[in-house]
Parts: structure tokens; C-alpha cells; sequence
């Protein structure tokens, strides 16, 4: 490839690569559930909710109309009772990674999956800072949907599949 071709394609995808970075940032290292929650999709949100909301419900601990919860909880800004034990919850349960900027990174060239849609890989690196093919490394899937307006945000993470909302319960992309 030509050298500004190379140089279009790498700042077309700098804005999915800066949001996936945001969110693993935001998650795993600063356990900042309200600015991870920022960047991470309507769609996504939905799901984590009812995931969290599901088990609640089944013990008779939430009372009220769950719905009310979860169209709350996709909001940019939540403003909810519940807000404070669901954020908690999420990065207290989080599996944690040893991610900083030295030991991780982003997948180069991101994969289109649909139109307005592309797979970032949040990939270890190995400790010389540069990964040979036949070194394994560990890797995140991370599922980026584009949005007018706020841009590109997570619609999923550890699956490459689009999360389905339900009660029964929510599918986050296993077959």
C-alpha cells in the first residue's frame, strides 16, 4: 500500500480505537464505571442493566417497574437510586487486568463487522514491547458501534457478537 493510504486508513480508525481505549481505560484501570459507562453503547446498557436487574427481581429486592430502571440506566448521565449499588456491583465483579498503556494495546487495522460497526482487539503485548506471530498474547474482544452524534461507543466486550436486550435473560453474544 501506498504510504498516505497507510496514513488515511490510520486516522480513520484513530476516533473506534480512542473510544475502545477509553472504555478499557475507564473499566479496568481507573474502575470508573460512570465514564466507562459514557462511551459504552444504549444497546449494551440495556443488557448490563437487565443482567444486574434479573437476579434482584427473581429474590423480590427490586420493587416498581423495571423497565423504568433500565430506560434510566441508557442515559449518557444516569440519575438513578440505583445507579450507586449497580456501578459497585460492575467493578467490584469486573475480572481486572493488568492493563497500562506499556503492556497493552490496540489491534492494528480494526475488522469491519457491519456498516458502522468494527471489532477492536485490546491486545497484550509482549515484554519487549513488540509481539512476535508466534508468541501468544492475550486479547479482548471489543464490539464498537458509530452513533451520529456522540460517535463511536462499545456495544460489547469479551464477545464478538451484538448483545441482545431480554429478561430471560439478556444475551451478550453467546450462541
Amino acid at each position: 500500500m501506498k504510504p498516505d493510504h497507510d496514513y488515511a486508513m490510520y486516522v480513520a480508525q484513530t476516533p473506534v480505537m480512542n473510544a475502545a481505549w477509553a472504555f478499557a481505560v475507564a473499566y479496568w484501570i481507573d474502575r470508573d464505571m460512570r465514564a466507562a459507562w459514557r462511551v459504552t453503547h444504549p444497546t449494551l446498557r440495556r443488557c448490563w442493566t437487565q443482567a444486574w436487574l434479573s437476579p434482584l427481581l427473581a429474590h423480590g429486592r427490586v420493587d416498581g417497574h423495571p423497565e423504568a430502571v433500565v430506560e434510566a440506566f441508557a442515559e449518557d448521565e444516569v440519575r438513578h437510586e440505583f445507579w450507586e449499588p449497580f456501578a459497585h456491583a460492575q467493578v467490584s465483579r469486573s475480572t481486572p487486568l493488568a492493563l497500562d498503556r506499556e503492556a497493552w494495546g490496540m489491534q492494528a487495522n480494526p475488522d469491519l463487522v457491519a456498516p458502522y460497526m468494527m471489532l477492536v482487539r485490546l491486545v497484550s503485548t509482549a515484554p519487549t514491547g513488540a509481539g512476535r506471530s508466534d508468541e501468544p498474547c492475550s486479547s479482548v474482544p471489543l464490539l464498537m458501534q458509530y452513533d451520529a452524534g456522540p460517535g463511536w461507543r462499545l456495544l460489547n466486550f469479551a464477545s464478538e457478537r451484538m448483545p441482545v436486550p431480554g429478561w430471560r435473560p439478556p444475551r451478550f453474544g453467546e450462541v
